[in-house]
């Protein structure tokens, strides 16, 4: 082996090295906070789990068993908040979907939806239609074919090479149209309302953005999904599905 491939493998080696052991190190920790809730030890699984998090490594299965660990162990309010999020990196998973039912149905508040407009609907579908590891492969994917048509449709000497060189970066071309705002969107949130979970036990809604109870509209309570529409200082104003808007406090709630 010449030296130049002999460097090339020793860096390789290095950088997989760099990047596997931390995430080795990671695996190990959730190991263990599978092992503590398998052991009704939910505090220890909460403590294991937050930790991945915390390392910045995220996943729909690890929000998904941090949502399970703090329902267990009593705590709704957060437990829905993580199976929210679970939700958001994987729309439509059944399992995430049914445990969110069950928690919302033993909420205080009971709030009635009101109608979505089609058109929202239909966008809120496509930008989650795909679990978030698929959209990044198949727009990867789209990619390479589209580099590999360019390329393709420079070197071709025939016109059947070059018809395929076309077809290859069409295809590119038409995922990535159609997929690339939806990873935007997902990725920065950008057009998306800001939604947050109410985490306090209960919580005086106000007309204005004041500590004054004769401002006082009604209480919403733990578990609650609201919309934030404006910040002032302290203050968000919130809305619920149900329409009802108004003031509270920016600590009673975090945002999914």
């Amino acid at each position: 082996m010449t030296v130049g491939p002999l460097v090339r493998a020793i860096l390789t080696l290095v950088v997989v090295g760099v990047f596997a052991a931390p995430v080795a190190a990671q695996d190990e920790i959730v190991v263990r906070g599978n092992e503590a809730y398998q052991d009704e030890d939910y505090a220890g699984a909460i403590e294991a789990y937050q930790a991945v998090l915390d390392a910045g490594f995220r996943s729909a299965g690890l929000e998904y068993n941090l949502g399970n660990a703090y329902f267990k162990s009593g705590r709704l309010g957060r437990a829905i908040l993580h199976w929210e999020r679970a939700l958001e990196a994987s729309p439509g998973d059944p399992d995430i979907q049914a445990n969110l039912e069950l928690a919302r149905s033993l909420t205080v508040d009971a709030v009635d939806p009101l109608p979505t407009f089609w058109g929202a609907a239909v966008v809120r579908w496509w930008v989650r239609l795909l679990p978030r590891p698929w959209l990044i492969a198949a727009l990867g994917l789209a990619w390479l074919v589209l580099t590999g048509g360019v390329v393709a449709g420079i070197v071709s000497r025939s016109a059947g090479a070059a018809g395929a060189a076309r077809w290859l970066v069409g295809a590119g071309v038409s995922v990535l149209v159609l997929f690339g705002p939806s990873l935007l969107v997902r990725e920065t949130g950008f057009g998306l309302p800001e939604r947050g979970i109410i985490l306090a036990e209960a919580v005086a809604v106000r007309s204005a953005p004041a500590a004054d109870d004769d401002l006082t509209l009604f209480e919403i309570h733990e578990g609650t999904r609201v919309r934030i529409d404006q910040r002032a200082g302290v203050w968000l104003e919130i809305v619920l599905d149900d329409g009802k808007v108004g003031w509270v406090p920016a600590d009673v709630l975090v945002v999914i």
